[in-house]
């Protein structure tokens, strides 16, 4: 059992250790991008698909309210042209010269005419849809910015993580090395020395683990920055230590005020129920038959020769007072109103949630001690001198080094849970906390 264990071993290691180093040469050997998180975040605004799109919207909305202010066209029309003469035809002049001689035809020239106001509340109703593309817009960009700094962050988290990691395996490597040696020797038992072997590939695991999760967090950032997709994306940005106390300076009350007045969603749902009553007042509007005036010229038709007269065509509002138009409206508008208040209770039970979820994280930050973080690297060395001095036994190696991985992945965790519910917040209060 012990024979199969050791031949395990020795074909396991090295496909670990190569796919260690074909992982880091693969890494190198791509072109590798290294940004603050602030610059990634204006190559991203920059060059990020769906927001260009998005504003187009808004450019679409400009081109319908000029399209509303524009008149009717006129209307033109040619009838009762002679195609032919008889000998009942009375005698006329020519139009000119000798053309159109005891012909006739008629002309006429209509305009229609909006009442009540239809061509101004058209033209407010697309200003309205214009402010709906705007604030649409602005949803979309606050919520792909929170999207992109929640992966910034969680990226953050996973290099650091790894770093600490690669950092740990190079250790224990080195450990593992020297206690081959002494296996050797006879100074210690083949249990310890497997022991050891198991704990780097669970390390090596781990590496390999954390590498798939950046890359596809690299996979979500390059997409929304539009970037090469072969490049390595680094951030470089530094352990923020500050974040927390930022929050402490802004009350619930004051997030909630914020949220109500300037979070995207509910500024789209209140613009809903602006574009609902700009459509009720056209509905309204549409009870008064528009006019449509008219001049009229005829030629050698009438009781004299050259006729111009004028009229005027209006509908008879006796059958359809578009009162059925108007109802559905006003329920539109209802029914906008009563979206409209629940978008606000929906956000602002979030951001008093988020608040909420933001205060713990930050009371678990400030009750980690930082020094103690600070000193886990001397303190790693440390443990494993007082191993190799044969100071302390294997199993209380292992659990000091466990505990001291699993205190500095918790200290970047809370980091992260941070920055995450920070950009939640963010979104919610339409914001830049």
């Amino acid at each position: 059992m012990t024979q199969n264990y050791t031949k395990l071993l020795k074909s396991f290691l090295p496909g670990i250790f190569t796919i260690g180093i074909y992982t880091a040469t693969a890494q190198s050997s791509a072109d590798t991008l290294r940004y603050t998180s602030q610059q990634a975040e204006s190559i991203f605004l920059q060059n990020n698909l769906p927001l260009l799109a998005e504003k187009l919207n808004i450019a679409q909305a400009d081109a319908k309210i000029l399209q509303a202010k524009a008149w009717p066209n006129p209307n033109f029309s040619l009838s009762e042209v002679q195609l032919f003469t008889n000998s009942t035809t009375d005698e006329s002049p020519a139009l000119f010269g000798n053309f159109w001689a005891n012909r006739t035809f008629a002309a006429q020239v209509e305009q229609l005419v909006h009442t009540a106001g239809k061509r101004k509340k058209n033209i407010i109703l697309e200003t309205r849809n214009k402010q709906l593309a705007e604030s649409s817009f602005t949803d979309l960009l606050q919520a792909l910015k929170a999207e992109f700094r929640q992966a910034a962050s969680e990226l953050l988290y996973l290099q650091r993580v790894q770093n600490d990691l690669l950092y740990q395996q190079s250790e224990v490597s080195t450990l593992m090395h020297a206690q081959q040696a002494q296996y050797k020797e006879g100074n210690i038992s083949q249990t310890e020395l497997y022991r050891l072997k198991a704990l780097m590939i669970s390390l090596q695991a781990e590496v390999n683990d954390l590498n798939e999760q950046m890359t596809d967090r690299q996979k979500s950032l390059k997409t929304l920055m539009a970037v090469n997709p072969k490049s390595h994306l680094l951030l470089t940005d530094s352990v923020n230590t500050t974040a927390a106390a930022v929050f402490r300076q802004h009350s619930l009350d004051e997030l909630i005020d914020l949220a109500i007045k300037q979070n995207a969603s509910i500024l789209s749902a209140r613009n809903e129920t602006q574009i609902s009553e700009a459509q009720l007042a056209i509905e309204r509007a549409n009870r008064v038959p528009d006019v449509t005036l008219n001049l009229n010229y005829d030629r050698n038709g009438n009781n004299q020769l050259n006729f111009l007269g004028a009229g005027f065509a209006v509908d008879l509002p006796f059958f359809n007072r578009n009162k059925g138009n108007i109802r559905a409206a006003q329920l539109e508008v209802q029914k906008s109103g009563l979206m409209e208040k629940n978008k606000v209770a929906e956000i602002s039970n979030s951001v008093v949630k988020t608040w909420q979820d933001l205060n713990k994280s930050i009371t678990l930050y400030e009750s980690i001690d930082k020094d103690y973080i600070d000193k886990l690297g001397i303190m790693t060395k440390g443990i494993i001198r007082n191993f190799t001095q044969r100071n302390m036994s294997l199993l209380e190696f292992l659990d000091f080094f466990e505990s001291f991985r699993d205190s500095k992945e918790k200290y970047y965790e809370a980091i992260k849970n941070i920055s995450l519910k920070k950009e939640d917040l963010n979104y919610l209060t339409g914001a830049d906390l």
